[in-house]
Order: C-alpha cells, then structure tokens, then sequence
C-alpha cells in the first residue's frame, strides 16, 4: 500500500477481452467494441458469463479460458454503421489500447496519421455522404491493412 499514491480523475473504459485479444494478435476488430454501448456491453457481459469456459489453441497448445475472451459480440456494429461522433469517440480509446497491446510504435504512429486524415479530410464539407464515404473507406483500408500484417 503506498499511502502517498494519489486517485486518478477518470476511469478508463475496458473493451471486450474478444476485441483486446484480437489487437494483441494484430487481427482486425470493430471500433464498436472500443465505443461506449461496447464497453458497457463488454461490462456486462464479462459479469454475466464469468463462468462460462471453452477451449481455444494458443500457440500449439490447448487452454481453458472463459469464452468471452474468444468470442465476438452479436451487438457489433460495423465500421461503417457507426454514427460517424461514435467512430471518432471510437478510434481514440482503440488507439490508447495499441500501447497497451505493445503494437511497435511505427504501426501506432501510421494509423494516428491515418486517422488524423480522416477526421480531417475535405470531402467531410463537402458533401452530406461525406461522413459515410470516410468510414466505408476507413473500413477496407483497416481491414485491408491488418491483412497485409498477418
């Protein structure tokens, strides 16, 4: 117990172990799981099936681990259903979770820049489907680029 230790101002989210188990395989995975209605759901489900186990290989190895860790949610919402406040809200709390997954800092540094020019792009003035026309293409330049990583 350190005494002199201080408590923070905020609590971060926790996304669906599905989601943070894909990232630390480099695999690709919904921003969903990254928004609020995801963490929520990833809150409770992970009180709900606590017990609930099954077997998954890791490594050439059989293990016991509850399901929740390898099984995707059925409320997923693809990238490109997503309001496009939800995405950006999104993509912030996937990146802080790169770190944590120990992704090398050159892949964290290439999709910030890939985000920033999303975020920032003109056809967002230019058009009412600009919005739209942004995360369909975020969403096959993601899925495109964690392929091309495998």
């Amino acid at each position: 117990f350190n005494n002199k230790a201080s408590v923070g101002d905020s609590i971060s989210p926790h996304p669906y172990q599905y989601a943070m188990q894909r990232l630390n395989n480099f695999e690709y995975v919904e921003l969903w799981y990254f928004s609020p209605d995801g963490c929520k759901e990833a809150l409770r489900t992970a009180r709900s099936v606590a017990d609930d186990f099954g077997l998954t290989r890791v490594d050439d190895h059989l293990t016991i681990r509850p399901t929740f860790t390898f099984k995707a949610s059925k409320s997923a919402v693809a990238d490109h259903d997503l309001p496009f406040s939800t995405f950006l809200r999104s993509k912030n709390l996937f990146m802080m979770q790169l770190s944590k997954a120990k992704w090398p800092q050159t892949h964290i540094d290439a999709l910030s820049l890939f985000f920033w020019h999303l975020e920032n792009h003109s056809i967002r003035n230019n058009s009412d489907l600009g919005d739209l026309v942004i995360l369909h293409y975020a969403l096959r330049v993601r899925q495109d680029w964690h392929d091309r990583l495998k």
